[in-house]
């Protein structure tokens, strides 16, 4: 005949699992909607401060209208809200973009004033601007590493293609012209890496 008590402690076990998911430690379900994706396993957008602090670390440079914004993108007024807000919202894409636009290209042109590559944030691997030298792919290698923490070892990665697809496509035939142009493709580079999920989310 089988225990008493170990009848009871296997009831009591089943209702744990039921209760908290299985015994390896997995998360619950909600039992109103068994397929909805449990809190800890959300994708979650950077808060307002992070997404600032996110910006000065990989630019170097800080957004203009921090204080002004930072209510929209969700940090508590602790008037009207108390409450941190991660919600990724047509208006944090917005003004994420609108972010991303001032503080490249504030880096970008700070770099290129800058004699030795050594001090610079950005293009930190380009001597200059010619958009077909072999530079161009070690210094993507190192955005998409400093911004999005993916370290790539060969320039050949199919990762890197986007990315030099905005540097490399429809080049113009003058080289001065392809020069010119190189800077505002090296801000929308960035501009890119920063709106991409990979940095606005974890």
């Amino acid at each position: 005949m089988t225990p008493k008590w170990t009848i009871v402690g296997v009831l009591i076990g089943g209702l744990l699992v039921g209760c908290t998911g299985d015994l390896n430690g997995s998360e619950p379900r909600n039992p109103n909607d068994p397929n909805a994706t449990p809190e800890t396993k959300r994708i979650v957008r950077l808060s307002a401060d992070q997404f600032f602090r996110s910006l000065e670390v990989t630019t170097g440079q800080t957004w203009s209208r921090e204080d002004q914004y930072a209510p929209t993108l969700g940090k508590p007024d602790f008037d009207q809200a108390t409450q941190e807000s991660q919600d990724i919202s047509v208006s944090f894409v917005k003004l994420a973009g609108d972010a991303a636009r001032e503080v490249c290209g504030e880096a970008v042109d700070a770099d290129l004033e800058m004699v030795s590559t050594d001090d610079r944030i950005i293009l930190k691997h380009v001597d200059g601007l010619d958009p077909e030298d072999d530079s161009v792919l070690t210094n993507l290698r190192y955005l998409v590493l400093r911004f999005h923490g993916i370290h790539m070892t060969d320039d050949l990665d199919s990762r890197l293609d986007p990315w030099a697809a905005i540097m490399r496509t429809d080049l113009p035939a003058d080289q001065g012209e392809r020069e010119s142009q190189a800077r505002d493709r090296w801000k929308a580079v960035c501009v890119g890496l920063i709106t991409h999920p990979d940095f606005l989310t974890y």
